[in-house]
């Protein structure tokens, strides 16, 4: 179930922007498209081509733009998994641009992403527009059209690390828990893949099959959003006692632990400064549990 979500300004028809699929091509799966599972290690990088077509005359007659104002296109890839988002590529329309056919092409590295891989691609405000009237988009980025495709990733090479451990066997584990999250909230330069780790009991057989089936069963799914839950709240409210973290609003280099999770911070709390969550995490912590509840969506189909 997706939430509805309402510009305050006129958007364009989707059907403005078509096109194919996203090509996607791998060290281990050459010519893969986005509809098949592809299997990547950490070591490969994945290329991702569409040709796109965008009916630039029929978005700014949709979103009310006179024929001066440029459009940009924009393509973004988003991993869960690894609560990571970047930038794919961008390319500007002149207002010459009628209806036009474009290459969009780029990069992603496989040790950034897991689980899946889901690509935006959107018709942007390249620029300010500052003779707009009311409810005609203004400023630049302003997304007038998007859609998006998601690619899935071979479960068996998940790029978040879990490991099945005996919980019976190791003394830092509560042998009746099903999992325990480990990482040092205190070591925000930590690679993100390497410092943390999901620790899956062994004796537990609903939570190891829970992680393991494809598809998952409902009460599978139910199993996976309690961890997805539990390590999002742990993480989140782990940097957030972190004053450094706090401080250096996201300045960490890219697949660290400071990045992974101020990226997904900005996904969950979009506009929100660290200092206010902060506040809210420490005053109200029964309030700042609920908002994330329904923020990561748990338990929904």
């Amino acid at each position: 179930m997706k939430a509805a979500t309402t510009m305050p300004y006129r958007c364009a028809n989707s059907a403005r922007l078509g096109g194919g699929s996203w090509e996607i091509v791998s060290a281990n799966a050459p010519g893969a498209t986005a509809s098949s599972p592809i299997e990547i290690d950490y070591l490969s990088t994945i290329q991702v081509r569409r040709q796109l077509s965008v009916d630039a005359e029929g978005v700014r007659r949709d979103c009310g733009l006179p024929e001066h104002v440029p459009l940009l296109v924009s393509a973004s890839w988003s991993s869960a998994g690894t609560f990571v988002k970047r930038c794919l590529a961008q390319i500007e329309l002149s207002d010459r641009d009628i209806h036009q056919r474009i290459d969009l092409s780029g990069e992603i590295p496989g040790a950034e992403v897991a689980g899946t891989l889901q690509i935006e691609t959107s018709i942007l405000l390249a620029r300010d527009n500052a003779q707009a009237a009311a409810l005609i988009a203004k400023y630049a980025g302003s997304v007038l059209a998007r859609d998006r495709h998601a690619v899935c990733l071979d479960e068996s090479t998940s790029r978040f690390p879990v490991e099945i451990v005996d919980f019976n066997a190791v003394f830092w584990a509560n042998p009746e828990a099903g999992w325990r999250l480990s990482w040092n909230s205190l070591d925000m330069e930590a690679p993100f893949l390497r410092s943390v780790r999901l620790f899956v009991n062994a004796g537990h057989a609903r939570v190891v099959q829970a992680v393991s089936d494809e598809p998952p069963s409902p009460e599978a799914k139910a199993i996976r959003d309690a961890i997805y839950f539990d390590v999002a709240r742990s993480l989140i409210l782990g940097a957030l006692r972190n004053d450094e973290f706090v401080s250096r609003e996201g300045s960490y280099g890219d697949g660290t632990c400071g990045r992974a999770i101020y990226t997904l911070i900005q996904l969950l709390f979009p506009g929100d400064g660290l200092d206010g969550l902060k506040s809210a995490a420490e005053q109200r912590p029964e309030q700042f549990g609920s908002d994330l509840q329904g923020k990561l969506r748990v338990f929904y189909s």
